[in-house]
């Protein structure tokens, strides 16, 4: 068909009519879109975690504090702080609900695990209605955390004082090969709930008014406490407003004030000269409770009591003011004031020896783990194929043979296929249709009647789907993570758990699990669980361990009673509540394998069966140990025990699931190595060596029937650390060991200031004036082990004390 010039032309114009319509349709249209936007992106946003320069401590619960600026209409909506998982699994997320007026402000706290966050690994953003509405509300601002992670073994100690450089000597500590890390807070950046304290190991409160804190900060500040941490009170003629709010966790009665000329026992423990040129004014108090570190005269300087899991500590001085807060023994002084949150804290020490692995592995593989979730045995599957070729094979053939129908095998062969798989499906899934959980406890008692508790749960869905968990109390949860460590991970599209904080409970949203699949967590709530405690006392003590008894005074029957004390593992078997077991440490089992106490427990079954009863407890047992134990492999002697229970998991339908509960619970034993009649022994399996200045090339701690360091060319220091036992004089030292001629010994001697070369034997003691010496500050033993070959093996020494209190 021909078309006219005048027609082309047309479509022409009619062509580019039409273009210039749709490009102006498409511009007002985008900038409706951008005005929209305008309009709706009217929610401010800004971030702030942790304290201080946005750095955390790494594993540590760190508070997220997220402002809300509401600059447009009436929204409500979920907050969401989205973080890539360590595992390497789907993401995981924490929520809180937030109602935000037009023209309103809100601050959202969240806490999260401390790790280092980066644009990369984490987002946060502000769901209309709620995170499953999908609909996300634009924010002005940057939408994800930034921080930087500092290592576990740093102590972090946090001031609250009127003056903003006190404690700042405290630095000092990082030069003698501590690691620290000084915040100075202000009285609003005090958390109103214990868990938000978690990055610190020491807070400390000097000439400040506590009674400004507000009853949420107080409570706070007390629980933490309780749950480990240390909590220093001081302020001389301040100290009676600075310990107003915890007056009753103080160890002393605040008494006035009085002034002092020298205060010598101070400057003997700084080990500098210390002068004050004026009258130096202290608070005068009586101990009340715990016991008095440093006395000057009879005025208490230093004093500390127990609360719980921690300590409240004492000091009776501003520790703002001079002399003493420039005074050069400051480093010395507070080394050995904070020498147990340092050790508390230094355990986590990845650069220096350690011995175990981590105990993510066989622990995940007891979370997985369900017992009725078993396949069948290959013995019954092997007699179902038997039968079913024997049916298949001659019995179907005599059978269609004798009714004359043989080639009915051709329907009957493979009906009788599809029914037997049906069967065997059936049979092997039936006890895989119900959701089920387990949860493994972990309580550490205190030795007051209570104890903090940590669980970790795994729930089982066999269609996959969502669930959501109500856990009916104040605490955190996170994934099972395999280590503290997170490495450089990307955010996934996928989310697993969404995680509620809420005041009285905590709500855990499982979302879109696979198929017949585990989901594990981590629960730590904040409040202490009274359960009880185990009461011991000692009844003969020699240097080859301890005899006595415990009483169970918990609310549980406990099974598989036991003592850990070093090495030694010492089974007691089944404690009824309120009943009693005696003990003797020198018959215990040795542990021959590492740091594997829950194979001396809980052996592997020599069976074949795929039944392990006894895995759920071996793992929990190896991984709590795992935690406690110290650089040099040791850890404070405890007790330990099991119990049982049927119990439900509950869920936001107001429906329950079935769960398998365990608990371990444990108490560490303070023996003080004191008879009756005053005299002291310290048996060899009470103290193994904390290691310093190591100058090894390679090192490491092996467990054969003893401790054993594979030693690499270089020198490290053992320093044997004696229990504080006020008064004590020691007349006897024995140390044992097994001779090595590549290996070259010296003891630290105090009076000369210098190293003494001693040979190792088999056997050896040092006796009265020829001890003193090598007793530092009647405090620790110091032998320096070197050797100029490598992959050396030498069995670290054991020692052995007795003396009596003065």
């Amino acid at each position: 068909m021909n078309v006219s010039p005048i027609t082309k032309a047309s479509f022409r114009l009619i062509g580019k009519i039409a273009c210039l319509i749709i490009a102006l349709w498409l511009q007002g249209n985008a900038l409706f879109l951008e005005k929209a936007h305008a309009e709706t992106a009217m929610i401010e946003i800004q971030s702030e975690i942790g304290f201080g320069a946005a750095n955390v401590k790494q594993g540590a619960w760190t508070p997220v504090k997220i402002t809300l600026r509401n600059n447009g209409t009436d929204l409500s909506g979920d907050l969401v702080i989205k973080v890539a998982n360590p595992n390497g699994n789907k993401d995981f997320s924490y929520a809180q609900q937030v109602e935000l007026p037009k023209g309103s402000t809100k601050v959202v706290t969240l806490l999260i695990p401390g790790y280092s966050y980066t644009s990369s690994n984490n987002s946060i953003a502000l769901y209309e209605k709620s995170v499953k509405s999908g609909k996300k509300v634009p924010l002005d601002g940057k939408t994800y955390l930034e921080a930087f992670q500092f290592p576990k073994e740093t102590l972090q100690v946090g001031v609250l004082a009127r003056d903003v450089d006190t404690m700042n000597f405290l630095s000092l500590l990082n030069q003698a090969g501590k690691k620290l890390n000084l915040i100075h807070l202000k009285q609003q950046e005090i958390p109103q709930e214990a868990l938000g304290l978690d990055s610190f190991d020491v807070l400390v409160f000097n000439d400040f008014a506590s009674d400004t804190l507000s009853k949420e900060q107080v409570q706070a500040a007390k629980l933490w406490v309780k749950r480990g941490g240390t909590l220093l009170l001081a302020g001389g003629a301040g100290y009676s407003k600075t310990a107003a709010p915890f007056a009753e966790m103080a160890p002393v009665a605040y008494q006035g004030t009085e002034s002092v000329q020298a205060l010598s026992e101070v400057a003997k423990m700084g080990e500098k000269e210390l002068q004050l040129t004026q009258p130096f004014t202290l608070s005068k108090a009586s101990l009340t409770k715990g016991s008095v570190i440093v006395y000057e005269n009879t005025l208490p300087i230093y004093a500390r009591s127990a609360y719980g899991d921690g300590y409240v500590a004492y000091a009776a001085y501003d520790l703002s003011l001079n002399p003493m807060a420039s005074w050069n023994g400051n480093a010395r002084l507070w080394e050995q004031l904070l020498a147990e949150p340092i050790e508390k804290a230094n355990a986590y020490n990845l650069n220096q020896i350690r011995n175990g692995n981590n105990g993510y592995w066989e622990m995940n593989q007891a979370l997985e783990y369900f017992p009725s979730l078993l396949p069948p045995k290959l013995g019954g599957l092997a007699i179902v194929l038997l039968i079913y070729a024997i049916v298949v094979g001659p019995l179907l053939y005599l059978i269609l043979r004798r009714l004359d129908r043989r080639e009915w095998a051709w329907y009957v062969i493979p009906l009788v296929a599809i029914f037997t798989s049906v069967g065997i499906f059936q049979f092997s899934a039936s006890n895989r249709g119900n959701k089920m959980a387990q949860t493994f406890n972990t309580v550490a008692l205190n030795g007051s009647g209570s104890g903090m508790k940590q669980s970790m749960t795994s729930v089982f869905l066999p269609k996959g789907g969502n669930l959501e968990l109500n856990f009916p109390e104040k605490g955190t949860v996170s994934p099972f993570f395999q280590s503290d460590v997170y490495p450089n991970l990307q955010l996934h599209d996928s989310n697993e758990f969404t995680i509620r904080q809420e005041q009285e409970r905590t709500i855990v949203g499982l979302q879109d699990i696979p198929y017949s699949s585990v989901s594990k967590l981590v629960f730590n709530g904040e409040q202490p669980i009274e359960l009880g405690k185990l009461d011991y006392h000692i009844t003969e003590l020699s240097a080859n361990g301890t005899k006595g008894e415990i009483t169970n005074n918990t609310k549980k029957d406990l099974t598989d009673v036991a003592l850990l004390i070093n090495q030694s593992y010492v089974n007691l078997g089944a404690v009824k509540a309120g009943a009693s077991s005696s003990f003797d440490t020198a018959i215990g089992n040795r542990n021959s394998n590492g740091m594997n106490y829950g194979q001396l427990a809980f052996p592997f079954p020599t069976t074949n069966s795929n039944l392990d009863d006894s895995l759920h407890q071996r793992a929990m047992l190896n991984t709590f140990i795992q935690r406690k134990s110290k650089i040099s492999g040791g850890f404070t002697p405890m007790i330990i025990g099991w119990y049982k229970e049927q119990s439900s998991l509950s869920l936001t339908s107001n429906s329950t699931v079935p769960t398998e509960e365990i608990t371990l619970v444990a108490q560490e034993m303070k023996l003080d190595y004191v008879a009756p009649d005053g005299k002291i022994v310290i048996p060899s399996t009470a103290i193994l060596p904390e290691f310093v200045d190591n100058h090894l090339k390679m090192s490491a701690v092996q467990f054969q029937e003893g401790p054993y360091m594979q030693l690499g060319s270089g020198d490290i220091t053992l320093v044997y650390h004696l229990p504080t036992l006020p008064g004590a004089v020691y007349h006897k030292l024995e140390i044992t060991g097994d001779p090595n001629p590549e290996v070259s010994l010296e003891l630290w001697n105090a009076q000369t200031g210098a190293w003494e070369p001693f040979p190792l034997k088999s056997y050896q003691t040092w006796e009265g004036d020829k001890l003193q010496p090598y007793i530092v500050e009647g405090k620790t033993i110091r032998m320096k082990v070197a050797t100029v070959q490598n992959n050396t093996m030498f069995r670290i020494p054991a020692v052995s004390l007795e003396g009596s209190v003065k």
